[in-house]
């Protein structure tokens, strides 16, 4: 989800968490070969700042997230053409819009045809919608993609602005393109066409495909929804795998086919065949699905659910391993129970915003909650014990009122003295997503589905497949109910192997996990940073994959029929690795990382 606002707005977010310690530090099989950092033209510092990282030629590309400040972001332009001494160029640096910031999944691809000639830089928009964000002044100011051409990365040109799904979750037209994430862009060599594929927040058809083959005019090809006919991705609500949506593409040519691979987050990893990308001719290869049993938890005698989280995914140059990076960047999970009510004895699991107080012995979640609606400033009653709040209509369901920010409300619930917070998302298609929050504060706030909040509200008979249309009764008495917490570890990686036949459909079959040591461990569970798994990137001629921790830095795998197996290691204080890309300097190809308080580091293996 945790870089980029994986969930639209302020969905699962990546933080900086309060230190109180550093792990040792650690390298063998990986040699550091140069780093740089970056001035933010902004003047507010890096914490956070950082995201991903794409490069073309002797410049790699850092984009530019919503931290410190959502102001002047874009991309960082590096000159890598010497590995050991790399550098920012200042005067080129690549702004977009204002209001809007840029996450995970820029790329670059090369074209030449009759429209353009020479090197495209794509990169993603997600929209700065907390309480100081501008307002749009005019139309196709907001989301979608810009298309750059940087031929020359020192002098980068716009071609296109903002392009991208101009509808809401009502397929209705809008202004304002939806919020976009994880670009991937190829050239069918059989037709000569160019397409970009991108997800967005829209909780129904939520994968993208455009036609880029004029980059300066992006034409719109297709939109997929993956939980519907003739796909079918779904999670298991039994196993509390209940957040299903798209998070980041990629398209590779496989035999004579066009092969997607997409991470669908609860719903698994999932490769399509996008050699005709257009509506009705897209089709299903193959699917992953969850065991009963998180793999890595049963190692070590906890019987749990799987997290879920399929966040990122490489897959091997002979196409014949998929690499998938669960993220999960909170190590306790929340158990509740309602204890009142006709939901009485119905359980339920939470989301816990790690930037608010944890759910402990001292900062219990025990009792009735009191509602307090959307819990803006300015309307929340005075009270005691816990706030039920409803969140708002969102840019993300077309809401034409967002309300106010998940930060705002807990700010207002505190200030109304309030010890915790439980937030239930509002109606619409996506009612049974959950997330943890960016929110921070000295009380904790936790996040569940419109169903569990429902239910705490003591709504009868209301399901799964009913939530999402079920308003909010009025004056409703909320059930009492008691939420405990559990070290549950951080997210890891997965090893399949992957079957993609000529035609037809195919199959995953997962051989491995790989999770570092520390992530697994409860004395890391705080103070120490996020272990969770992130990015990943296979190496094009080795049997290598090179994967992302946060705080737990750089690791080297190899990978094959006998699993992963830990080779390299880099990791030292203050560390917070996200993305990661293989790239040839030269002759040589070399593994370049972004760091999200620092800016780029450079690797050989």
């Amino acid at each position: 989800m945790t870089g980029t606002d994986v969930v639209q707005g302020e969905g699962f977010v990546w933080r900086a968490r309060e230190l109180d310690g550093h792990l040792p530090s650690v390298s063998y099989g990986v040699t550091l070969v140069g780093k740089a950092t970056v001035t933010n033209p902004s003047g507010a510092g890096l914490a956070r700042h950082i995201a991903d990282v794409a490069a073309y030629g002797d410049y790699a590309f850092l984009t530019v997230y919503r931290h410190p400040t959502c102001v002047r972001t874009g991309a960082y332009v590096m000159n890598i053409s010497d590995p050991k001494a790399p550098f920012e160029v200042e005067s080129a640096f690549i702004e977009t819009t204002n209001g809007n910031y840029v996450g995970e999944g820029p790329c670059v691809i090369e074209i030449a045809n009759e429209y353009f000639s020479g090197a495209l830089f794509i990169h993603p928009h997600e929209h700065y919608i907390l309480a100081d964000a501008p307002d749009p002044t005019e139309p196709r100011q907001r989301g979608g993609i810009n298309i750059w051409d940087v031929s020359d990365p020192e002098n980068a040109q716009l071609l296109a602005a903002h392009a991208g799904d101009y509808t809401d979750s009502h397929n209705e037209p809008a202004d304002q393109a939806l919020a976009a994430y994880y670009t991937c862009a190829w050239t069918d060599s059989s037709t000569s066409r160019t397409y970009v594929s991108f997800v967005t927040d829209k909780p129904t058809t939520d994968i993208v495909i455009m036609e880029i083959t004029d980059p300066r005019n992006p034409v719109m090809v297709n939109a997929l929804d993956l939980r519907i006919a003739p796909f079918h991705v779904t999670g298991d609500p039994s196993k509390g795998l209940i957040s299903v949506f798209g998070h980041a593409v990629d398209v590779r040519r496989v035999g004579d086919r066009y092969v997607m691979t997409a991470t669908y987050w609860d719903g698994g990893y999932v490769l399509l065949d996008v050699t005709d990308p257009t509506p009705g001719n897209v089709s299903l290869i193959a699917r992953t699905e969850y065991a009963e049993i998180d793999e890595e938890r049963a190692k070590r005698g906890q019987q749990i659910w799987p997290e879920g989280n399929a966040n990122h995914h490489d897959l091997s140059p002979d196409a014949e391993y998929l690499v998938g990076a669960d993220e999960n960047i909170e190590a306790y999970r929340l158990f509740g129970t309602i204890t009142s009510g006709p939901h009485a004895g119905t359980e339920y699991i939470a989301a816990w915003s790690s930037g608010s107080a944890p759910v402990n012995a001292d900062h219990p979640i025990s009792g009735t909650p009191t509602f307090v609606g959307s819990g803006c400033p300015g309307t929340v009653p005075p009270g005691r014990g816990i706030a039920l709040i409803e969140r708002d209509a969102s840019i993300l369901t077309g809401g034409s009122a967002p309300g106010c920010a998940f930060q705002e409300k807990l700010d207002a619930i505190t200030a109304a003295g309030y010890s915790a917070g439980i937030i239930f998302n509002h109606q619409g298609p996506d009612a049974m997503q959950q997330f943890p929050t960016a929110a921070r504060g000295t009380i904790p706030l936790m996040f569940v589905n419109r169903l569990t909040g429902l239910r705490l509200l003591g709504v009868p008979g209301v399901t799964e497949e009913t939530a999402g249309t079920t308003p909010t009764p009025a004056n409703p008495v909320a059930c009492a109910t008691d939420v405990k917490s559990e070290f549950v570890g951080w997210g890891y990686l997965r090893l399949f192997k992957t079957d993609i036949p000529r035609s037809g459909t195919g199959s995953v079959t997962q051989i491995d996990t790989y999770a570092i040591p520390e992530s697994q461990d409860p004395r890391y569970g705080t103070g120490f940073g996020d272990f969770s798994a992130s990015h990943v990137a296979i190496d094009p001629d080795r049997r290598l994959v090179y994967a992302t921790f946060f705080a737990g830095g750089l690791r080297v795998l190899s990978y094959g029929s006998d699993g992963l197996r830990e080779v390299g290691a880099f990791r030292e204080p203050g560390i917070d690795f996200w993305g990661v890309k293989i790239h040839k300097v030269g002759e040589k190809n070399y593994v370049l990382v972004s760091d999200r308080n620092f800016g780029l580091y450079i690797f050989d293996f």
